[in-house]
């Protein structure tokens, strides 16, 4: 039997009930917490966990909500939305806690001439969120500018250390996503002194075209892994039967939205969610969809494109609350 705590304890803690998850993702979609916190330092995360283990209920970290998907149902356990934000500068590092927005450490490096992380402009989301997905665009990765993670173990109540090698970093992942045990309190990200010019073109240039391909509506980025070639049948027959796809022939990944688009699925719409018209790697909250919508569309994306091309779809978003 879970333990029961005090009425007083739990009010100390300050715990919530029943808090809707929606407003706390940039889908806008998803049911209540079960219980509900805010944390912002080691000592209060700590804390929560230990509540959650002694009621022998789960723990979901939420950063900036930008890489999810949670169901209508919501989430049947703990919810911790960090909320921690110190930021630390030492020469050409920064040292950042995860509840620190992914856009103010670019910015930062930005204001001191650090090169690295421009490609990330306007990528919504927390640092957290990022390092655990290893967040990326226009062919570049979080991992590329990491030198280390802070984390703390749930399973062994402890504080660990990982060095970039330590955090298995690969396309969309790390150890961090694969195990769901590992909170991560803060990164350690290096950069290159770079000129101030040459960092101020490349703001502008990814700003602009970030601008010309991000969907209007509510979202929470590209949906899809782009699949890579490793792993497929005959490359060369592939291109051969599909002459389309010889534009990626020289690169590591196709574009996911590219084969969403040659499927005829741009502009879709299920319920009150749509693949995006202006990239299609991207489902769209107009307003009132549910996440059985988006799930459907997702569903319908992976049996066209397996169907045309014999490629299989993988899902980047963090589902949870599902079955």
């Amino acid at each position: 039997m879970a333990a029961l705590w005090p009425l007083h304890l739990f009010m100390t803690l300050n715990i919530q009930k029943n808090i809707l998850l929606a407003p706390y993702t940039t889908f806008k979609i998803g049911g209540p917490a079960k219980y509900f916190c805010e944390a912002k330092s080691i000592g209060e995360i700590r804390e929560f966990c230990n509540w959650a283990k002694e009621q022998k209920i789960p723990v979901l970290v939420l950063g900036g909500g930008s890489n999810v998907l949670i169901s209508d149902k919501g989430f049947d356990g703990l919810v911790i939305k960090i909320h921690n934000s110190n930021l630390k500068f030492e020469e050409n590092k920064i040292i950042a806690d995860a509840g620190v927005n992914l856009s103010k450490i670019v910015l930062e490096s930005v204001n001191r001439n650090l090169s690295g992380l421009e490609w990330a402009i306007g990528i919504p989301g927390t640092i957290g969120g990022a390092v655990n997905g290893n967040a990326g665009a226009f062919g570049r990765a979080t991992s590329e500018a990491v030198e280390e993670v802070k984390a703390f173990d749930i399973l062994e109540h402890s504080v660990k250390n990982f060095k970039k090698e330590d955090c298995k970093f690969g396309y969309r992942k790390s150890i961090f996503k694969r195990n769901p045990d590992l909170i991560i309190l803060s990164a350690t990200f290096r950069f290159k002194k770079g000129s101030s010019g040459d960092i101020q073109k490349a703001i502008k240039d990814f700003t602009r075209q970030r601008i010309e391909s991000n969907p209007s509506g509510f979202s929470a980025g590209c949906f899809f892994v782009n699949p890579g070639w490793e792993g497929l049948r005959n490359k060369e027959e592939l291109i051969r039967e599909f002459p389309e796809l010889k534009q990626f022939a020289d690169r590591p990944k196709i574009s996911a939205g590219f084969l969403i688009e040659s499927v005829g699925l741009k502009g879709k719409k299920i319920g009150g969610a749509m693949i995006a018209q202006e990239h299609a790697n991207f489902i769209v909250n107009m307003g009132k969809a549910a996440s059985k919508d988006v799930l459907a569309l997702a569903d319908l994306c992976r049996k066209k494109v397996k169907k045309k091309y014999g490629l299989e779809l993988e899902v980047e978003k963090r589902l949870l609350g599902f079955d």
